[in-house]
């Protein structure tokens, strides 16, 4: 899948720096502002630590490479890989170049766990840049207080202090009503859920269900055990179609979704406010033609390619482009901006950098903004989670003609308790 990797289930280790080639192609591009050196320092005086030299600083670049999961993390590591690089392109991070090691989970909670033992134990890295659906690193990884940023499925990022969501805290107890307020603009009221059987997916569907009365809709059908990938979805149409529904949310990988959608057209159902988590390549939109007409999609949180005016969004997409990376589905911003929350903390971490001296200075931060690819600002002060508050924001896209149109717009909502519907902010 990663172009990257060098071969199934393989550890690669690469650095993070680049060639000269590619730097000037990606100076040539946009992809990023001109070098400004960062001052150096003399780590004589440093107190070892695991995965810093005086030269360089390790991270591990954790996730589905092979597996089940696989396409729908596709571009992560490239983008994560472009953010470094840039940043060693202009020195690095006080003088130290940054260096990566990659290991694939593939798909399994046990690989998953002998790889970040691996990243502990064998690779010394200094922390974890990290996309994936399985959680079972988290207790590994909080052990040696390591700095864990990315995505990942589990309640350690809303609670454990060394876990950092990319797109800002997340938590089973709160969500948002911006998907509610962006699906009751179409007119719809009646919503069908259609999930597949993972706990992060069940959860998302509970938070769903409990924002939608906020906004004078209600849940008609709820289906949790639909197949992660591509397939026969005749009989998911048939029931979406008796339930009176007028919308639909797709919690599913983009290829069920897409399955999903083919079906209910062939069963002449035309939806109001289909909605499809993680529908924003255009690539796909086009390949799928009419069949997704109509469907509001997202990114994982991030602001969707193809936005005016946001120059972090155009730094991205040229830096990926250059590099022939696609930069528009929707797990590769997420490597961008993990990457560069890290290297935020590595900087306020100093001279001498420690694993709790980044994770210190994150949570201290009053704005973090992903390079410019999140809707909005967050930060991981204490808040409703001991981790911050989740955000509030999405940016929305809708399918049509076979192109995806960006609202003009984030759509911003409220915080609500899942367990009572109550608003808390």
């Amino acid at each position: 899948m990663f172009g990257s990797f060098s071969g199934k289930g393989k550890t690669a280790l690469v650095t993070g720096t680049v060639g000269a080639a590619m730097v000037m192609s990606l100076a040539t591009t946009g992809a990023f502002a001109a070098p400004t050196p960062q001052p150096t320092t003399k780590t004589a005086s440093c107190a070892p630590q695991d995965g810093v030299t005086a030269n360089s600083v390790k991270f591990a670049l954790l996730t589905s490479a092979t597996g089940a999961n696989a396409s729908n993390f596709a571009g992560f590591i490239q983008a994560a890989k472009l953010r470094i690089a840039q940043e060693n392109a202009k020195g690095g991070v006080f003088g130290r170049k940054i260096t990566t090691v990659e290991l694939d989970d593939q798909s399994s909670g046990s690989t998953q766990s002998l790889m970040a033992n691996k990243a502990v134990q064998d690779e010394k890295a200094f922390g974890v840049i990290q996309i994936t659906t399985q959680d079972t690193m988290m207790p590994i990884f909080k052990a040696v207080g390591m700095p864990v940023i990315g995505i990942n499925n589990g309640p350690s990022g809303s609670t454990d202090r060394n876990a950092f969501i990319a797109t800002g805290p997340a938590s089973n107890l709160y969500t948002t009503n911006a998907g509610a307020i962006r699906m009751a603009q179409t007119g719809a009221k009646k919503m069908a859920t259609i999930a597949f059987p993972v706990p992060a997916a069940q959860a998302a569907a509970n938070s769903w269900a409990a924002s939608l009365p906020s906004q004078g809709l209600t849940e008609v059908l709820r289906i949790g055990d639909a197949p992660f990938g591509a397939y026969d979805a005749t009989s998911t149409a048939l029931r979406i179609k008796s339930s009176g529904a007028e919308g639909v949310y797709l919690i599913l990988l983009v290829d069920g979704g897409v399955s999903v959608m083919n079906a209910l057209k062939q069963q002449g159902v035309t939806l109001k406010a289909p909605y499809m988590a993680g529908l924003s390549d255009p690539a796909v939109i086009a390949k799928a033609g009419t069949a997704l007409d109509g469907v509001i999609g997202s990114t994982y949180g991030t602001v969707p390619g193809g936005v005016p005016g946001r120059p972090g969004v155009r730094t991205y997409i040229n830096g990926m482009k250059a590099v022939g990376a696609n930069p528009y589905g929707p797990s590769a911003p997420l490597g961008y901006v993990s990457a560069d929350t890290f290297i935020k903390g590595l900087k306020l971490a100093g001279t001498c950098p420690t694993r709790a001296g980044l994770i210190n200075a994150l949570h201290n931060v009053k704005s973090i903004d992903g390079a410019g690819l999140l809707p909005e600002p967050i930060n991981y002060r204490p808040g409703l989670t001991p981790n911050g508050n989740p955000p509030t924001c999405s940016w929305f896209i809708v399918a049509q003609g076979g192109q995806m149109i960006p609202d003009k717009k984030a759509t911003c909502g409220q915080l609500m308790e899942v367990a009572t519907g109550k608003i808390v902010s």
